[in-house]
């Protein structure tokens, strides 16, 4: 199973209908689009990406499945943005990196992705969840993936629930590597790694 696919297997059990979910990079629009389905009418979607290219795909997306209804599509950087928000979060997605398909010299950055997750404790219900893909073979995903960590082991200092799940790859390669943080303790469905 792929990181990607177990994240949504894991918002499955995490989500309720009515719930307000962040896809802090909506990218190819997956992630919005199963967040959608799981909040249903009655739900809130907030989805941000730097590329307009990306939430105009997203749009596409949710507007073809019929789940359009309530959802905002935001065109900036995370970190800013989330500094504005103030509505409780049922769940947070991060899926760094560069869009798939795109060009790839446009990138989270660690200090852009640092920034935005210090909101996410402000931001996140007691029993919401955040999600964060980092990908460290693309120039600049190294220290990105670095600075998540960091990130992680300080809420896991301060007693919050952190999972890190990093498939096996290739001698000469870094897999991705998948951050599931809560306040609370979570139960998971299982996964097996190849």
């Amino acid at each position: 199973m792929r990181l990607t696919q177990y994240v949504h297997k894991c918002l499955e059990v995490i989500l309720q209908p009515g719930d307000c979910v962040l896809d802090a990079t909506a990218g190819n629009g997956f992630d919005s689009l199963k967040i959608a389905e799981l909040i249903g009418q009655s739900g809130h979607l907030i989805a941000i990406d730097k590329q307009a290219i990306a939430l105009n795909t997203t749009h596409k997306k949710l507007t073809e499945a019929r789940l359009e209804a309530d959802h905002e599509m935001i065109l900036g950087d995370h970190a800013e943005i989330l500094q504005k928000l103030s509505r409780p979060l049922g769940g947070a997605l991060f899926n760094l990196g560069y869009l798939p398909g795109s060009d790839k010299s446009i990138i989270s950055t660690p200090e852009s992705t640092s920034a935005a997750l210090n909101e996410i404790p402000r931001l996140l219900k007691e029993k919401g969840a955040l999600f964060v893909t980092t990908y460290r073979e693309h120039p600049g995903g190294a220290e990105e993936s670095k600075c998540v960590q960091e990130w992680m082991m300080q809420q896991k200092a301060k007693g919050w629930y952190v999972q890190k799940l990093e498939p096996p790859c290739a001698p000469d390669r870094l897999s991705p590597i998948l951050w599931i943080a809560a306040p609370l303790a979570l139960d998971l469905p299982r996964i097996n790694l190849p």
